[in-house]
């Protein structure tokens, strides 16, 4: 079997043979677009801050629309009504009043929201528990914005690093491209794995 010419982020190739390693290659005229417009997005992107999150209580269409909104550049759907009713079942968020969500509800689904990518439910219930009060919800929430934010710099900054030799370097790339999948998706794990320790060494 082998399949050729299939689209990875709309630009590269994949190559796939029987029985051999998959091999991976791109321009490097495309690369350099795909990684600086990844760049780009992070760099002027960030949460808004708790004075900056709706005043007024919002409905549920309301509510998934605005988390849609503020976490779009995860997914297209980072949260859906059904999600939302569950967390609210296993209290990781505050229950709804009269159908109702205040801003605590949207700063609290903005982090669960984030943090589900990276840390299990039980975790993350010990970062922000669905008991705190408003001040603490304040306090806890910008801090994780702010933190975010300095998170993506750092991530842009990294990446950028480890891509430069690949799109400086003529000739062929494929061992380098290799090396930079495997290099972000390690240095993901390990995040995850550190952050994993931190948390349960904090019980």
């Amino acid at each position: 079997m082998s399949i050729e010419n299939i689209d990875f982020f709309g630009k590269s190739v994949y190559n796939i043979n029987e029985g051999s390693v998959i091999e991976m290659k791109i321009q490097k005229e495309i690369l350099d677009e795909i990684l600086q417009n990844w760049e780009q997005n992070l760099r002027g992107y960030s949460l808004p801050l708790w004075e900056q999150l709706p005043t007024i209580d919002l409905y549920m269409e309301q509510v998934t629309a605005l988390i849609s909104q503020y976490l779009g550049i995860y997914s297209e759907k980072p949260v859906t009504p059904s999600m939302i009713n569950n967390y609210v079942k296993l209290k990781i968020i505050p229950a709804p009043q009269k159908k109702k969500y205040s801003r605590q509800h949207i700063a609290y689904l903005i982090i669960v929201c984030t943090l589900k990518q990276t840390l299990d439910m039980a975790t993350i219930q010990k970062l922000i528990p669905a008991d705190l009060d408003e001040a603490q919800v304040r306090e806890t929430y910008n801090s994780f914005a702010r933190n975010q934010k300095k998170a993506f710099l750092y991530a842009t900054e990294k990446v950028s690093e480890v891509s430069k030799p690949l799109i400086e370097n003529e000739g062929d790339n494929e061992n380098r491209l290799n090396d930079l999948i495997m290099q972000i998706s390690a240095s993901a794990n390990t995040f995850k794995m550190l952050a994993e320790k931190i948390a349960k060494a904090s019980e």
